[in-house]
């Protein structure tokens, strides 16, 4: 984070380009300020030891873990390879609140960066390596628009409360469970567009928004304003990514992952009698994968465009600079079709008796109890873990057959990175980096692709977003916790930090400064504060900082 720059100094005036705009209008602030808006509770190593051992941090990674194992429940039933996800129709497995988030998605990938559409491009007269200014621009649009994004998917959830997709074909409004969906996703394109935002700011009355429902929007905005990268720093990181986890945690916790009507009296599919109100695995794996869809066409288009420089030390929590989770996704959804294919290959062999056996080792431990998920809220209590370990059995002449070493296969790339979110992933990595060899720019993802199973790399890439993520203080201080998400600790500052307005290089004027211990004068008084009152605007003649004068290079002259 950037220090401020001490009152005692005088910056140097320098030419800027534009001065910094506030990233948060004013209009929203004064409102939000006087409503539980989420805030930050981890400043130090204290506040970090509590979010360790947090139910919040629990929760989060179960909602991660059950993402991905929901992409590979009841592989064995199915006859065609388990993709999960279909470009053409990404409204399939989706619900009415869902499929608003999903259309304000696709607005914001298709028309925020558009000129032609009254879109924000970069500035292509900024002189920067990473972080193009008009991104705080994009970020203030996100702002204004987001209440009526988080109000859409509430008001659609809201309609169809009353209706079950189990149950009738039809609702009482004769439409067809993708006629809804296909008018839950237009409803939220339309809120995230110019033409169809204003409408749904705030104002509404008392009697059509109660304060509980205003609360809720507004801890739902916060999460997704941290989703996208900070309007400050310009950066993007997988604490970014992990704010939109939050937030899909939070639609998840208010039931927005289940439709209305399959809420009442009915039990959560495969046997969850811990928690009846949470949606089953695979309505929650194959909800992610569109939803994630959407949202990389977001955060690429921004890291593309504007810029983004990694948040942290240069990506090193990420796998390609920015991400983690959607790699860990798209693993999981590759080792169902790796399991599918087992299973087909299973069905060929002759003898009744001999898939049998097979299949039972396959689905229990050595000494034949079911292995599961360990106290996983998401997951039902008869859900499989599978055996990650275990070796897949293929044929040498089965060409189908996808290990971790096809992401060296262009062609396969290029066929099936709309439907493989592993190899979408992979392919927007050659794409930014294209004269680069994949093992110089991408190590790790390199090192992985030499694995034997796709359920080694899903499990791999788990242990890593737990450790090398929700485990690393740079990243997850930045969190903010509400009554949804919440933190069951009182943090070490009663007054949280407030993020500097503007950047380091940015002065009171928009002028780039000095950096503070250029004043110094060598006694040792930030500023040049040579202990008269006076202020030096520079460093004192032949006199260095510390006393000492610097050394030269030898080919200095």
């Amino acid at each position: 984070a950037e220090a401020p720059i001490p009152s005692n100094v005088s910056p140097a005036p320098r030419r800027r380009s534009q001065p910094m705009a506030d990233p948060t209008p004013a209009a929203h602030s004064a409102d939000e300020s006087a409503r539980n808006v989420p805030k930050r509770y981890i400043f130090n190593q204290a506040d970090m030891e509590h979010f360790r051992h947090s139910p919040a941090r629990k929760e989060l990674l179960s909602f991660v873990s059950t993402m991905g194992c929901g992409l590979t429940s009841d592989v064995a039933n199915q006859s065609t390879p388990p993709g999960g996800y279909h470009s053409r129709n990404p409204l399939e497995k989706l619900t009415p609140a869902l499929a608003s988030l999903h259309g304000s998605l696709s607005c914001m990938s298709s028309t925020w960066m558009d000129p032609n559409h009254d879109g924000i491009p970069p500035d292509l007269d900024a002189k920067a390596r990473f972080g193009n200014p008009e991104f705080r621009t994009w970020h203030a649009r996100l702002v204004e628009r987001s209440y009526g994004i988080v109000r859409c998917l509430m008001d659609c959830h809201v309609k169809y409360s009353s209706f079950d997709p189990e149950g009738d074909d039809m609702n009482v409004d004769g439409l067809t469970i993708e006629q809804i969906l296909k008018e839950c996703s237009e409803q939220g394109y339309s809120v995230a567009s110019n033409e169809g935002h204003a409408r749904w700011q705030r104002k509404k009355s008392s009697a059509q928004s109660s304060p509980n429902q205003e609360d809720i929007v507004a801890e739902l905005r916060a999460y997704l304003h941290d989703s996208f990268g900070h309007p400050i720093r310009i950066d993007y990181g997988t604490g970014h990514e992990s704010s939109f986890v939050v937030f899909l945690l939070s639609l998840c916790k208010i039931g927005c992952f289940r439709w209305g009507g399959a809420n009442k009296n009915k039990q959560c599919k495969g046997g969850d009698n811990k928690n009846k109100s949470n949606p089953p695995p695979e309505a929650i794996g194959r909800a992610s994968l569109p939803l994630f869809h959407a949202y990389l066409g977001v955060t690429r288009g921004l890291q593309k465009d504007y810029m983004l420089e990694p948040a942290g030390s240069h990506g090193v929590w990420g796998l390609d600079d920015y991400h983690c989770v959607p790699f860990y996704l798209g693993a999981c959804q590759m080792m169902a079709r790796e399991q599918w294919q087992k299973n087909q290959q299973s069905k060929t062999k002759a003898g009744n008796g001999e898939e049998e056996e097979e299949q039972s080792s396959d689905n229990g431990t050595e000494d034949g109890k079911t292995d599961r998920s360990p106290d996983n809220p998401y997951l039902p209590e008869t859900t499989l873990v599978t055996d990650r370990s275990a070796p897949i059995d293929t044929h040498e002449d089965n060409v189908d057959h996808w290990t971790p070493s096809i992401i060296h296969d262009r062609p396969v790339l290029e066929a099936h990175r709309p439907t493989y979110l592993y190899l979408s992933c992979i392919h927007f990595i050659q794409q930014i980096k294209p004269n680069v060899p994949f093992f110089e720019s991408s190590p790790m993802l390199n090192d992985i692709s030499h694995l034997g199973s796709w359920s080694k790399v899903s499990s791999g890439l788990l242990r890593l977003y737990e450790g090398e993520v929700l485990d690393k203080m740079p990243v997850v201080q930045h969190f903010v916790f509400g009554k949804i998400f919440s933190a069951n600790w009182s943090p070490s500052r009663k007054t949280p930090l407030e993020a500097p307005k503007k950047t380091f290089i940015n002065g009171p004027m928009g002028e780039e400064c000095i950096a503070p211990w250029a004043y110094d004068d060598g006694s040792g008084r930030p500023g040049g504060d040579g202990g008269d009152g006076s202020v030096r605007r520079g460093p004192a003649p032949n006199v260095y900082p510390g006393g000492m004068p610097p050394t030269r290079a030898p080919w200095a002259k």
